[in-house]
């Protein structure tokens, strides 16, 4: 093989896994890869978690960080655990975690919980519950990120809003005072709201109507309810009202960083797309109570490991982790919510006005059920979702059709 080539095949290669380069292993250290899909601005604030990390451990451990799209992150990560080349730390969303854990992949970390005193206590109770499978403790949670209301300043400003609505009425009132239809033709100059991502936005509903994509015991699906009807009339009745636009055709988050939506609900995540946003000024707020019950749909980061490295691997690994966990108010600060209660109370975080507003709800978070057939069946959700807001099929028939899908892929497992 000529030189030419074995360089253009490290140059493809480097291109198709996203790798960054990084210091050379020194000797006498142990190398922790750590796979993760941030590719956004909160890679950045990873990058500076990872090389403290490794200025500090010089000459023990050295990290090597690799991003990969999250598109084909979980393929990737498949392929290593099956074939080998899988890192010392990969990060899970907490929707796949029980896909993993159920092939006994992952590494258990009780005995390195309790020996460093790690305590649940320590941690908000819905996120640290999230790391075990079957009893047995197999991840760390790096954070939470709830949904949230993001609000324009200006426009709350201009209609004379003091304040963000805290439920459905107050929610429908600020709503009207914020929809404008300067030519009184049907379609609005401003919108008071917006539907963003409707599948965070719709189990944002279901939680606080009570119920769920799947039943509480996971056999079954939970959309074929009195409890998802009423969830799905109420979002409808917001279109109705003429306070949102039907969420084809919009690109809702696009019309609120314009100022052309004057509320919107999404993740903490997007935070960082809108400080870069000229001219926009900004706050957020818990998400409104619009059904009987106080949920909110939320998300998280945990931390794993694969079951079968050496001793000195996976005490090199626990290190890692135990490192990003207790240095999480780095990765706060890039728009996400810590899950360590002594991070959460620190001044230094206070400070971070959007995400403190985010985790006021840790305490009713709701993550999206944790079967091992979850991801087979959520595009089923998300299809009734779009078809009931677009107003191309009546909630009761698309809620119906999307449980008998769910069900009969449920009976075959």
């Amino acid at each position: 093989m000529t030189p030419f080539i074995r360089t253009f095949i490290a140059l493809i290669a480097l291109l198709i896994t996203g790798c960054k380069t990084v210091p050379q292993v020194e000797e006498g250290e142990i190398e922790v890869n750590f796979w993760n899909g941030f590719s956004g601005p909160d890679g950045q604030q990873m990058e500076k978690i990872v090389a403290d990390f490794n200025r500090e451990h010089k000459g023990k451990i050295r990290a090597r960080m690799q991003i990969i799209p999250w598109g084909t992150f979980y393929d990737k990560v498949t392929l290593g655990l099956a074939f080998g080349g899988a890192p010392e730390v990969f990060v899970l969303h907490v929707n796949r975690f029980p896909e993993f854990a159920s092939h006994g992949v992952l590494a258990g970390i009780d005995d390195l919980v309790q020996r460093d005193g790690m305590d649940g206590e320590e941690f908000v109770k819905t996120p640290w519950e999230a790391t075990f499978w079957q009893g047995k403790q197999m991840a760390i949670p790096l954070d939470c990120h709830p949904l949230g209301l993001y609000y324009n300043l200006d426009l709350f400003e201009k209609a004379g809003i003091k304040a963000p609505p805290t439920n459905l009425a107050e929610f429908k009132d600020v709503a009207r005072k914020l929809t404008i239809d300067k030519n009184g033709d049907g379609r609005p100059d401003q919108w008071g709201f917006a539907y963003t991502w409707l599948h965070s936005n719709s189990y944002c509903f279901l939680n606080q109507f009570g119920t769920s994509l799947l039943s509480e015991d996971l056999t079954r699906s939970g959309m074929s309810t009195s409890e998802a009807e009423n969830a799905m009339k109420c979002m409808l009745d917001i279109i109705h009202s003429g306070l949102a636009p039907r969420p084809e055709g919009q690109d809702a988050w696009l019309g609120f960083q314009t100022g052309k939506v004057a509320m919107a609900m999404e993740g903490v995540y997007m935070m960082t797309s809108l400080t870069k946003q000229k001219d926009l000024r900004f706050a957020a707020a818990p998400v409104p109570q619009f059904g009987p019950k106080k949920a909110v749909w939320a998300g998280s980061h945990l931390l794993t490991m694969p079951s079968g490295l050496s001793d000195k691997k996976r005490e090199a690994a626990w290190e890692f982790i135990r490192y990003l966990s207790e240095n999480s108010i780095i990765w706060a600060e890039g728009g996400q919510v810590p899950v360590r209660k002594s991070i959460l109370e620190t001044d230094r975080f206070r400070k971070l006005t959007v995400q403190s507003e985010f985790a006021k709800q840790l305490d009713y978070v709701v993550f999206e059920p944790q079967s091992v057939n979850y991801n087979l069946v959520a595009t089923f959700g998300d299809s009734a979702f779009e078809a009931i807001l677009n107003q191309t099929q009546p909630a009761k028939q698309a809620l119906a059709t999307a449980s008998r899908r769910i069900n009969n892929i449920l009976e075959r497992q």
